[in-house]
């Protein structure tokens, strides 16, 4: 006969049954971590985010049972700063990440620094935040599938290529590495994605009566856009906004202009949305198996799981192929989390990453640091509090700025295309729908989201809109005063 013992884990009630996974639920009253993490994978891309043409049943189920964040933003739209914040709760400027290929420098502490030595923590996957294979970052186990970033690596040969070799695959490049077109033409049994479940099964079966800390960051459905699931979608079933139509006019940013360079050949939008999504669904056969594996070692009801992605993607919006731009579907991720003990809720309000690490902090009992930027989410989830602060973002330039300059379009000045690709942004997105990319020297942008939830009108040039962009640059730079970023402007 089963029965209900109810353990108070942190601030909420965890429900755990008897029977033959009593004894390893209860083998240790710590909650578990497990983090999936993948890379541009737009929020519109499951049932709980509005998308029931793409096949993904494990993600709709995560988010029919957990807690889905319907608005939720990146720190900065690109890889490695974003990836930063997620790992460290501190913003891009003031960790250091500000820019893709800047290694995390190793003082600064990352989320299994923050806990208590009890716990064992893996991350499987690609890093992105320098030395990929070879650093560790609190990590007790590093399993690599990426390389070749920064010259910091010493080696490019990662654990994934490792395991294609024991498959009898030849490396297709003269480094003895395997390109990442190689490793998306292979078989879906040989692929990252599932290299990386199976390596996360491994450590699950491992360490399941020890507290732990597994992250799971798999590239997919990062570019090249292909996989073993192309053709799982109809291309017919995708259906775009008019946006995907528009070519960038002159209230669009220089630097957006000079993204334009970037192809995916001839391939039709709908054709390049049904790849993605295969990519997607690719993903979300992961899910389904890591999810199983805690049901069956009895881990479910001590497991706090989390999903999201760095960024977004822009998919050709506005012709633009790619992210680092400030536009929602590029700044914008999925953000879901099963909470043991707590009712499935969907939150509207807008959110920001800068809040993870405080979040999961607080829900694995820990000590909350004085020094993270963001804010534990607990009592927005538990709808002990409305969310009413603004979210903010920020671009940084590349490293390589000059090689960007390049991609100067005729009608422009290559002195003001120099000058546009080392702009710094800082965005302020209020609860209310209001949207100020505030540029050091390029373009600005305003966006009324609540009327214009496409960005197709940019208020900022617009004089009637004078008093509601000085309110909001102010929120900036209060906002810059409290993180102590030293961005300023020629104009306030």
């Amino acid at each position: 006969m089963k029965f209900l013992i109810n353990i108070t884990i942190g601030i909420f009630p965890l429900i755990v049954f008897s029977g033959c996974n009593q004894n390893k639920q209860q083998a240790h009253e710590k909650p578990n971590l497990l983090f999936i993490l993948t890379d541009e994978q737009r929020y519109d891309t499951s049932a709980p985010y509005g998308n029931d043409k793409i096949k993904t049943p494990n993600l709709n189920k995560l988010g029919e049972t957990g807690i889905v964040f319907r608005h939720a933003y990146v720190s900065q739209p690109v890889c490695s700063p974003a990836r930063s914040t997620i790992m460290t709760g501190l913003y891009p400027h003031t960790n250091g990440v500000t820019t893709n290929n800047i290694p995390l420098e190793e003082q600064v502490r990352t989320l299994p620094e923050m806990v208590d030595s009890s716990y064992v923590s893996a991350f499987i996957g690609k890093w992105h935040l320098g030395r990929e294979n070879d650093t560790w970052q609190g990590f007790d186990l590093r399993i690599s599938t990426e390389g070749g970033y920064t010259s910091d690596d010493t080696t490019n040969l990662t654990d994934y290529n490792f395991w294609l070799r024991e498959k009898e695959y030849e490396p297709d490049r003269s480094d003895k590495t395997f390109s990442r077109d190689f490793a998306s033409g292979l078989p879906y049994e040989h692929s990252k994605s599932k290299f990386i479940e199976l390596k996360g099964l491994k450590f699950l079966e491992q360490h399941q009566d020890q507290p732990f800390l597994l992250y799971l960051s798999f590239l997919e459905p990062h570019s090249p856009n292909n996989g073993p699931f192309n053709d799982l979608h109809d291309p017919s079933l995708v259906e775009l906004d008019s946006t995907y139509q528009m070519e960038p006019d002159q209230e669009m940013p220089l630097r957006y202009h000079m993204k334009r360079g970037y192809s995916y050949g001839e391939v039709s939008n709908q054709k390049l949305f049904a790849r993605y999504w295969g990519l997607v669904h690719q993903v979300d056969l992961s899910v389904g198996k890591v999810m199983e594996k805690l049901e069956e070692l009895g881990l479910a009801e001590n497991t706090v799981v989390v999903f999201t992605s760095e960024h977004g993607k822009m998919m050709r919006k506005f012709g633009l192929t790619g992210k680092t731009v400030m536009y929602d579907v590029s700044s914008q991720v999925p953000w879901m989390m099963k909470i043991p003990g707590v009712d499935p809720v969907k939150i509207e309000q807008k959110v920001s990453q800068i809040d993870l690490v405080p979040t999961l902090l607080e829900l694995l009992q820990q000590q909350v640091p004085a020094h993270l930027q963001g804010k534990s989410l607990v009592p927005l989830i538990k709808g002990e509090l409305s969310a009413n602060e603004p979210v903010f973002l920020e671009w940084n330039p590349f490293v390589n700025w000059q090689r960007q300059a390049d991609d100067c379009p005729e009608w422009a000045a290559q002195d003001d295309c120099n000058q546009a690709v080392q702009t710094k942004i800082r965005t302020v997105v209020t609860q209310d729908g209001w949207k100020l990319n505030w540029s050091s020297s390029d373009k600005s942008q305003l966006f009324n989201l609540k009327e214009d939830p496409l960005e197709v009108n940019n208020l900022y040039y617009q004089e009637a809109y004078l008093d509601k962009i000085r309110e909001l640059k102010e929120l900036i730079i209060q906002w810059q005063e409290k993180t102590n970023d030293d961005l300023t402007y020629s104009e306030v």
